[in-house]
């Protein structure tokens, strides 16, 4: 199994954006912090960097089928009745 390293980082990125929000919003006096909020936003900056950074920049070439592929179509036919 092969993990993406640039996938890791952006999952740890969002991870720690994420505690911080649920971190911040328990400063409050009697609060238990939002756990929805920290959630939300984690997967907002996830979204984010990888709609951003998490393109695959390698391009990769389809090999072409050996044989020529499908024959073509001849137009020499004739619909059936």
């Amino acid at each position: 199994m092969h993990i993406d390293p640039v996938g890791c980082v952006l999952l740890v990125v969002a991870l720690a954006v994420g505690c911080f929000v649920y971190k911040h919003t328990r400063q409050a006096p009697a609060s238990k912090g939002d756990v929805v909020g920290a959630i939300v936003c984690a997967t907002s900056v996830l979204t984010a960097l990888v709609l951003i950074l998490g393109r695959d920049h390698q391009q990769q070439e389809t090999p072409a089928p050996a044989g020529g592929g499908a024959p073509p179509a001849s137009s020499s036919q004739t619909p059936g009745p």
